[in-house]
C-alpha cells in the first residue's frame, strides 16, 4: 500500500515537473527589443520608418505571435509586406491591418512559406505598431 502511494506521488511529481519544463520553455521571452520598419515593397523599407521597442509587453506579444503563429500550406502568392520586424536574430515580414482580423507574417529568409497569428494576438500587434508609429516622427 505505501509502495502504491509513493509510486503515486513520484509519478505525479514528474508529470509536474515536465509540465512546468515545458511551460517554461513555451512561455519564455529571451529577446529584449523589436524593430520595425514600415515597408515599400518586399527587400525595401521605407525611409526614417525604423521604430526600436524595449517596452517588456510588446517584445512578449511578438515573440508570442511568431512562437504560436500557424503554417500555411500551399504556394505563397502575397502583396508586399506592410511591416518588417526584427527579433533577436531572426528577420520577419508582417501583414496586420484593421480590415482583416487575422495577421500573417514569413520568417525570412524562407520567403515560400507564410503564417497566420490569431485575431487576438494580430489585435495586440496592431495596437503596439500604431503606438510606435504614432509617437514617433517619419
Amino acid at each position: 500500500m505505501r509502495a502504491n502511494i509513493r509510486f503515486i506521488l513520484l509519478g505525479s511529481l514528474a508529470v509536474l515537473l515536465i509540465s512546468i519544463s515545458i511551460s517554461y520553455f513555451l512561455l519564455r521571452v529571451t529577446e529584449e527589443q523589436i524593430v520595425i520598419n514600415k515597408m515599400v515593397k518586399f527587400y525595401k523599407s521605407a525611409p526614417n520608418s525604423e521604430r526600436v521597442i524595449n517596452d517588456k509587453n510588446a517584445v512578449k506579444q511578438f515573440t508570442y505571435a511568431v512562437r504560436f503563429a500557424n503554417k500555411q500550406p500551399g504556394i505563397v502568392d502575397i502583396a508586399d509586406p506592410q511591416y518588417q520586424f526584427v527579433l533577436g536574430e531572426r528577420q520577419y515580414y508582417l501583414w496586420v491591418s484593421d480590415r482583416y482580423s487575422k495577421g500573417t507574417l514569413m520568417k525570412l529568409p524562407d520567403t515560400g512559406t507564410i503564417y497566420t497569428i490569431d485575431e487576438s494576438r494580430t489585435s495586440g500587434l496592431l495596437d503596439i505598431i500604431k503606438k510606435a508609429y504614432d509617437n514617433g516622427q517619419e
